[in-house]
């Protein structure tokens, strides 16, 4: 699998035409951040860098979903590898303090059909370019005075600090998490119509702490609510209206919306990553089955590219 992952990051790269230089040339800059910021752990991710594999299955819930995308996702179960993870790159980052977290799924259709979904906790970006975000990681890179220095002149990471500190801040483990797309897609239905959308992965049921908290802890709690009974999220789909900002991740969508629940995620193990299969996968959230299309939110571009990097970069430490 570290070897096909390998390959499919490195085919990632050597397909951008030549007018992608310059994109990449920032993912490049941007994933040096990253390293800059949080060190490196070889053989890691170097940003969702603590976390562990878990598997399950997609299983389609409401059918009006059908009248906007031609998806497999939505016509038949299907098998995940995903992966529960902290922000950030410390490969020891507490479990028992609040933090926000990632959840991604690499999502195996009955027909092998390939769908990668790869959310977060927050509710939206920081920033709305991918110029900005590579701007705002080498500032975290030089200290606290450069990010100052740059909020002073981004109105996006202001609100976007204002919005997540006003947020409950209790501890919750991942399987009690909500999980956000943060950037918009299109669904595409039979005749090749287009809406936009966001999803979130909402928990299905309670899923709380079991255990007393500790450094680590959250692979053995979810362990235990397993063993209590269903651990599931389900996927709530958000339909864009006219005056919504589709190709901006660093805006909400406010007011009354159209939402279905289109799917629901059940898990079924969870385990170490040295233990499962999800650790060589690159987690690429425009890798889309047919009925999905990226929107034109350059940072989702961004996101393929620095971690097309990455995955290359850390999966040949492991040989």
């Amino acid at each position: 699998m570290l070897k096909q992952a390998l390959l499919v990051a490195a085919a990632s790269l050597a397909a951008l035409p030549s007018s992608a230089e310059s994109p990449l040339e920032n993912a490049e800059k941007a994933f040096t951040a990253f390293e800059e910021v949080f060190g490196t752990t070889k053989g890691k991710r170097r940003n969702h860098t603590k976390g562990y594999c878990i598997e399950g299955d997609f299983v389609p819930a409401a059918s009006d979903i059908r009248d906007y995308s031609v998806s497999p996702l939505f016509t038949a179960r299907s098998k995940v590898v995903g992966r529960l993870s902290h922000k950030g790159g410390n490969n020891a980052a507490p479990d028992n303090k609040f933090g926000h977290y990632g959840l991604a799924m690499e999502i195996t259709t009955p027909g092998g059909d390939l769908h990668i979904i790869n959310m977060n906790t927050e509710h939206f970006f920081p920033v709305s370019t991918p110029e900005a975000f590579t701007e705002l990681m080498r500032a975290k890179a030089i200290g606290k005075e450069a990010v100052a220095k740059f909020a002073a002149k981004s109105p996006e990471l202001k609100a976007h600090t204002a919005y997540h500190a006003a947020l409950d801040k209790s501890l919750r483990p991942y399987e009690g998490a909500t999980y956000n797309s943060i950037n918009a897609f299109y669904l595409v239905d039979a005749s090749g119509k287009k809406s936009a959308v966001r999803f979130s992965f909402v928990p299905a049921g309670q899923h709380g702490l079991e255990l007393e908290p500790q450094q680590d802890f959250f692979l053995e709690n979810i362990q235990k609510n397993l063993l209590k009974g269903e651990v599931a999220w389900n996927m709530v789909i958000t339909l864009a209206n006219p005056e919504d900002p589709v190709n901006n991740p660093a805006s909400l969508w406010r007011g009354e919306h159209t939402q279905i629940t289109a799917a629901k995620f059940v898990v079924t193990s969870a385990m170490a990553e040295t233990d499962g299969r999800c650790d060589g996968i690159n987690y690429d959230p425009t890798i889309l089955s047919e009925g999905f299309e990226p929107s034109e939110d350059r940072m989702l571009e961004a996101r393929s590219l620095i971690y097309a990097i990455g995955a290359g970069k850390r999966l040949s430490e492991k040989d």
